[in-house]
């Protein structure tokens, strides 16, 4: 993947996509694979906003039974599926235990009635060729069970547990990656830190936008027939002056911490912790709410609090204040823990859009369907869609709906779509674990286990892409400082063959050094060094990089 803004310029695209989130980044690949030509551009990094800001979770839905809401949860069910036929290497069943008690929607009977409705609804869940994708039957679990998977858990009249199986993501910026590197090798042309400003008309047709390249300031157009806006809590941002005046998407924040020892098994948790909220008027609602702890690597990832935000997209962080609040609930629900302050090594923070905010009690109630705008219906301005995306598991399936509309609007037939089936960048796996052990005996350039298992897990069918850099010197197979597994020769080809730029692009999105902590500073200066030769960075410039990435790692104040 080469950032050619020359070719940006200099082409009429079929279609645009603006915003390299995980909807923006399907859109772009499904769109290349049915043969349209294709741009994608983000005004930061690909992935750096809303898609990083993840459980790593791949749901199925099952708490959309409590609606009775089973097309959403069909539709989440084979999601998870097609990812984890898409991507092997990246997507893998996990069992989560949610404690029962005597209360009856979360009782043992009520519990066994929906993980039936949820192994019904998910008849076809294990359809995949891949025996290590297989997910059991949920079923109910005993109170010795229930402690054996979360140690020490204590809670007034529990009567046991239910287990069922949903996905986790082992490197949700990879993942966005493969469908990059997918839409890239069809054809697209892509680049982050492109700003779309505003939009260049015809009339009442958008004809493609007036960009800026963020990293020198230069401008320029990119033309496109029709132009899909996927930049998430910036949609109306981009819309300024052409949509009817209705926000598409009302900000709320949504964050997950990160705590730097495993507090569970293999078992992902649902326990429920206080909820309280301050009305003007000095009344408080109290009540419960469900908070999710998955087990991820050496980590536990906690979420999620959602909080109504006001303020501007850009100037959004996490504060010390939400990260103690949120740690006194988590430490309320699984009081066994004994969560530290210093214990948060990170935290996510991004934005979901909102439906509203209860009145009772005070909570973000979620936008809980997509939502595919044509502008030609609501605003009479043809060429212009818009994308209002609330799950990550559905994006594929959303980005399928998105391209369909515009093949309609480009008056053209459509071939069928083929993102269903078509392994993305490093899927091409037909049995994961058999491909792990397999590298881990072949050993290649006596690479050892860790190393191996970890090029499988990250790059999968193409860790070749990695290795290759031995042809040019041996040491691009050195470990980078303070790692057990991570090689220079990741950070070369994240910026020769993955556009990174800056260097918190390798350190969160390019490997996984920086995923779960802030590495330490002889890593940074490393990574920032091979960059610096990559890149014709001077002192200051690294000095600046390594402070940039820094400050990630601490909340405002």
């Amino acid at each position: 993947m080469k950032r050619d803004l020359n070719k940006l310029s200099n082409t009429e695209y079929d279609v645009l996509v603006v915003g390299a989130g995980i909807y923006g980044v399907a859109s772009a690949w499904d769109a290349a694979l049915r043969g349209l030509k294709v741009a994608l551009i983000d005004k930061a990094d690909f992935g750096g906003a809303t898609s990083s800001n993840s459980l790593k979770i791949i749901h199925g839905g099952l708490r959309y039974l409590q609606q009775l809401d089973f097309k959403r949860m069909r539709e989440s069910i084979h999601e998870r599926m097609v990812l984890m036929r898409i991507a092997p290497h990246l997507i893998y069943p996990m069992p989560v235990i949610m404690p029962t008690y005597a209360k009856k929607l979360k009782s043992r009977p009520a519990m066994f009635m929906a993980l039936i409705a949820n192994d019904i609804v998910g008849f076809d869940r294990n359809r995949l060729k891949d025996p290590h994708k297989y997910m059991p039957n949920g079923r109910i679990i005993s109170i010795p069970e229930v402690r054996k998977h979360i140690p020490d858990y204590e809670k007034y009249n529990m009567s046991g547990g239910a287990v069922w199986y949903d996905c986790q993501c082992y490197n949700t910026e990879r993942l966005l990656l493969a469908f990059i590197h997918s839409a890239v090798s069809k054809g697209a042309d892509a680049a982050n830190y492109v700003q779309a400003v505003r939009f260049k008309k015809n009339g009442t047709r958008v004809t493609g936008v007036q960009a800026r390249d963020i990293l020198t300031g230069d401008n320029f157009e990119i033309r496109a027939k029709q132009i899909v806006n996927n930049s998430g809590p910036w949609v109306d941002t981009l819309l300024n002056g052409l949509s009817n005046g209705q926000p598409r998407f009302n900000l709320s924040t949504a964050m997950n911490i990160v705590i730097n020892r495993q507090l569970l098994s293999k078992h992902a948790a649902g326990l429920s912790g206080p909820y309280e909220y301050k009305h003007q008027d000095g009344s408080v609602y109290k009540a419960f709410r469900m908070l999710f702890f998955a087990p991820w690597r050496k980590y536990t990832i906690i979420g999620t609090n959602h909080l109504v935000y006001s303020g501007q997209q850009d100037e959004y962080k996490v504060t010390e204040a939400e990260i103690q609040d949120f740690l006194g609930v988590v430490n309320q629900a699984y009081s066994a823990a004994h969560i530290k302050r210093e214990e948060v090594s990170f935290f996510y923070g991004g934005f979901l859009p909102m439906a509203g905010q209860n009145p009772q009690t005070g909570e973000v109630m979620l936008l809980k369907h997509y939502d595919i705008i044509d502008h030609k219906a609501t605003d009479n301005v043809e060429g212009l869609l818009s994308v209002i995306g609330v799950k990550y598991t559905t994006a594929r399936d959303v980005a399928k709906k998105t391209i369909d509309l515009v093949f309609n609007k480009l008056n053209r037939k459509s071939p069928p779509c083929q993102t269903e089936i078509t392994p993305l960048y490093g899927g091409e796996i037909e049995r994961f674990e058999d491909f792990v052990n397999y590298l881990i005996a072949t050993k290649p350039d006596g690479l050892d286990e860790k190393i191996m298992r970890h090029l499988a897990y990250n790059y999968g069918s193409m860790y070749q892409d990695i290795l290759k850099y031995v042809d040019e010197d041996v040491q691009w197979l050195q470990k980078l400082p303070g790692t057990d597994e991570a090689l220079r020769a990741e950070v070369l080809h994240a910026v020769r063959e993955e556009m990174a730029q800056k260097l918190a692009d390798v350190i969160l999105r390019r490997t996984d050094i920086g995923s779960g902590e802030l590495p330490a500073d002889d890593c940074l200066t490393a990574v920032a060094q091979i960059m610096a030769q990559e890149l014709n960075w001077d002192e200051r410039r690294m000095k600046q990089e390594i402070e940039e990435t820094k400050n990630i790692y601490t909340p405002a104040a």
